[in-house]
């Protein structure tokens, strides 16, 4: 006879309606394929009057969390509610009464990941994160075990949808930032408010998240460079195009020694790299490490239904895990040692361009401070001639570090024939 795995979510929203409809349709396949009954026994949302594809009997609606995470038959909560609180208490409280939780809360664990799987290991019991990042994208899983012989050296990562979206079209369409943001609105791959996705914020809470788990050390999305893309001008697009090059906002993180280089901004990436494909609003990750060499993981990583696939796998496996009885075996340690790099001492190639009246002798004043700061001029391309006006100067640099390229802008920017503020991105081969 199967072994019965009592279910209680937390969260009826998009992602928590669409893992319930899945575990109320799917419950006959499940139980085929693993030999484990998975059964809801409660779902809390404190607002029951939005209808959803599939709504529970009213025995199974609560309104308050707690019966479901001091239910003592209950095996596994979900926490789909999103913010901090109070997602954190919910989490801490259900590890502690021994419980296995499934999590998709990238704010709460770009913050507290180590400190819950620490808890979880206390109390010989699972935190499942897969949904935090990348949607149905398996990259925890892959971390966890395909690639866990391996010593990981670095993360790229195309991990928020709707930036890929409105950069794809900028390119694909020679539109605006502002003109592709309204498009992406409009289909409803951006919110109404997308300051979280197009600020980096989003991207860096899901690379706090894998390079805590690809690095084993203490990070938090607060540790590293995190810029946006409301800055990228078309104009980069094109130059960057004409360089061979093209613009995605990238996740990056770096194995250097004893310490993690870790950023997230929009970059110049070659468009022979795996990444320049990566369009619309899919997602990937690109691994490297010692014994696999190079990986591409690539795949839908947003949306309610590519979400509760992964909350789904992490709910199979764990409740595999707790039916078999085995002796708890899961650990996670830490490498103290490591330490994240100071933003300054990112060292990379530079893609700088510059607004300058056409001038004789200014690309000299540019070259002669560029010079004095240890930075080498790799091309240049200039566009337009016109003395009485601005034009745009494009130059390339081999590699530098942050520090200095942040002095010698600042004393570029202040020459008088620079008409407006530099424009800086980050080449990444």
């Amino acid at each position: 006879m199967d072994r019965i795995i009592n279910i209680g979510i937390i969260g009826f929203g998009v992602v928590g309606s669409h893992t319930a409809l899945a575990l109320h349709r799917k419950r006959k396949i499940f139980s085929s394929y693993n030999g484990v009954e998975f059964r809801i026994k409660k779902i809390c949302e404190i607002n029951w009057d939005t209808q959803r594809e599939w709504m529970p009997p009213k025995n199974l609606r609560t309104e308050d969390y707690r019966e479901i995470v001091n239910d003592p038959d209950i095996h596994i909560v979900v926490e789909l509610i999103g913010k901090f609180q109070p997602a954190y208490n919910i989490i801490r409280e259900s590890l502690k009464n021994g419980k296995a939780v499934v999590t998709a809360n990238k704010f709460l664990l770009s913050r507290k990941l180590l400190e819950l799987i620490t808890l979880a290991n206390e109390n010989k019991t699972y935190l499942g994160f897969e949904a935090s990042v990348a949607g149905a994208i398996p990259i925890i899983k892959g971390l966890k075990e395909s690639f866990s012989a391996n010593r990981i050296t670095s993360i790229i990562g195309i991990l928020n949808g709707t930036t890929n979206f409105i950069l794809s079209s900028m390119t694909a369409k020679k539109q605006d930032f502002k003109d592709a943001l309204l498009i992406a609105q409009k289909l409803g791959y951006a919110e109404s408010d997308p300051s979280l996705d197009i600020s980096g914020r989003d991207s860096a809470q899901k690379l706090a998240i894998i390079s805590t788990y690809a690095f084993h050390c203490s990070i938090s999305d607060e540790d590293f460079l995190i810029e946006g893309i409301d800055k990228v001008g078309s104009d980069d697009i094109e130059f960057a195009s004409e360089l061979g090059y093209k613009i995605k906002l990238l996740a990056i993180a770096k194995r250097l020694n004893d310490s993690v280089s870790l950023r997230v901004h929009p970059a110049l990436i070659p468009q022979g790299h795996m990444l320049a494909d990566v369009e619309d609003v899919y997602n990937a990750v690109y691994l490297q490490g010692d014994l696999f060499g190079e990986s591409l993981l690539y795949g839908e990583g947003a949306g309610g239904k590519a979400a509760s696939s992964a909350v789904l796998a992490d709910i199979i496996e764990i409740g595999k895990k707790i039916s078999s009885e085995a002796h708890f075996s899961e650990k996670f340690t830490i490498e103290p040692r490591i330490a994240v790099q100071p933003v300054d001492r990112i060292e990379t190639k530079y893609y700088l361009r510059f607004t300058a009246l056409d001038r004789p002798g200014v690309l000299a004043k540019i070259a002669e401070v560029l010079g004095r700061n240890k930075i080498s001029i790799a091309s240049v391309i200039q566009k337009g001639q016109n003395p009485e006006c601005a034009v745009p100067i494009v130059m390339l640099t081999h590699r530098a570090t942050e520090k200095n390229v942040k002095n010698a802008i600042k004393q570029i920017d202040r020459l008088s024939c620079i008409k407006k503020q530099t424009q800086i991105l980050r080449v990444e081969e």
